[in-house]
């Protein structure tokens, strides 16, 4: 996926073995989904929620899963991410499509109308919690050997990461850590797959060596389609962050 705003997802560590690689059989269904969104972005509709592009990106998404099984099913590492498990589910997701957020927002007033309240209150509480990690980034921090110890890394991955580790689960998450808006949930969130145990997701785990996890994404193609998609429905000024922008989309 492209970097919209220059910011990278929090993906610690990738496989450490041969990356996954795809099967001529996910090539066939990758242009099946590039035909789509091509026709979606010649065709613009008034609004992402028009009935046809709700529609014809359902059917991307279907074919996205049908994609991923296939390069998965060529892999020899098998992946644990299964519905219903949230273990992750405690990062700040970036590169989200503005187009996504709004049919999720548009989701939940539709079907969860007396449940957004209390997702704006721990949306704004997310957004506090970012903000405050920042400024601490922003002001420098030094070991006891006067040493920075993030020298040399970008500065927002270094916030991203703190942020997991204050266990913050997303707020679309139910009391038992399933996402409710699996059906619909964003590619960022999708594309985040792991090959070690669920319990080595844990924010007090994930940054160990043991923790396998990789970012299975579509190709060059597609993903500048998404982008195009993404900047034809843009009401959030730039902002790409999934948690940031769907408080906004709730409260405006």
């Amino acid at each position: 996926m492209k970097k919209k705003n220059g910011h990278h997802r929090a993906a610690p560590h990738r496989v450490k073995r041969t990356d996954p690689t795809v099967p001529p059989a996910a090539r066939i269904i990758e242009d099946e989904i590039v035909s789509i969104l091509t026709r979606l972005v010649k065709r613009p509709y008034p609004s992402c929620l028009d009935k046809e592009f709700r529609s014809g990106y359902s059917s991307v998404l279907d074919l996205f899963s049908v994609y991923q099984e296939n390069v998965l099913a060529a892999y020899p590492l098998a992946a644990n991410c299964t519905k219903g498990c949230g273990i992750c589910c405690n990062h700040w997701p970036e590169d989200t499509y503005s187009f996504e957020v709004r049919l999720i927002a548009d989701h939940l007033r539709t079907h969860r109308p007396y449940e957004i309240d209390g997702i704006v209150e721990l949306l704004k509480a997310d957004i506090r919690c970012l903000q405050n990690i920042k400024r601490t980034v922003e002001g420098g921090f030094k070991d006891r050997a006067g040493r920075d110890p993030c020298a040399g890394i970008d500065p927002y991955d270094v916030v991203l990461s703190s942020f997991y580790q204050f266990n913050r689960p997303c707020p679309l998450l139910d009391k038992n850590g399933s996402c409710t808006i699996y059906a619909i949930r964003p590619f960022t969130c999708r594309v985040y797959i792991s090959f070690s145990s669920p319990d080595l997701c844990r924010p007090e785990s994930i940054l160990g060596e043991k923790a396998m996890t990789y970012l299975l994404d579509l190709e060059k193609d597609a993903s500048e389609l998404f982008d195009r998609l993404h900047f034809m429905y843009d009401v959030f000024d730039g902002d790409t962050s999934l948690r940031s922008m769907l408080y906004r989309a709730l409260t405006k």
